[in-house]
């Protein structure tokens, strides 16, 4: 089964049953003859951009995540979540920090997302350099941030 055909049954699995543990996914697969392994589920769970929303037994269940009007927002938000290290700014350019192999996916989500401040972005491995418009002062990027990094 490939990545694309694999996510599409998690998807479907989800939606059908109540899931709240990795294992149980893994072992859902193995029924079905594929042997796939929880950190391949993990990576799948990231790119879905699935959630964990609580049940009513004190339990968490996975979801698919609430459409939005802002798709990249949402998964810009959940990389920094999971990534950043820190930030640091001075006039016209922010620095962020983000763990190996992440500085470019978070980049790119600040350009698709196209913040008004934001003229553009550098990156490399694990760090992002926001070079701000004229005029907009770096605090106001590192609070919008910050604003990202809140659960």
């Amino acid at each position: 089964m490939n990545k694309k055909a694999r996510q599409k049954a998690l998807v479907q699995l989800i939606q059908e049953h109540a899931v709240g543990r990795q294992e149980d996914i893994v072992a859902h697969f193995e029924t079905l003859g594929e042997m796939v392994t929880q950190a391949t589920i993990s990576r799948d769970i990231n790119e879905l951009g699935l959630i964990k929303v609580p049940n009513s037994h004190g339990g968490f269940l996975y979801h698919l995540p609430k459409q939005d009007d802002r798709p990249h927002l949402q998964r810009l938000r959940r990389i920094l979540q999971q990534a950043f290290l820190s930030q640091s700014a001075q006039r016209g350019m922010v620095m962020i920090k983000v763990q190996p192999g992440n500085g470019q996916l978070v980049a790119n989500l600040f350009e698709q997302v196209q913040f008004p401040e934001i003229f553009g972005t550098l990156s490399d491995d694990g760090s992002v350099l926001v070079l701000l418009k004229d005029g907009v002062p770096s605090i106001q990027v590192t609070s919008m941030v910050q604003k990202l990094l809140e659960k």
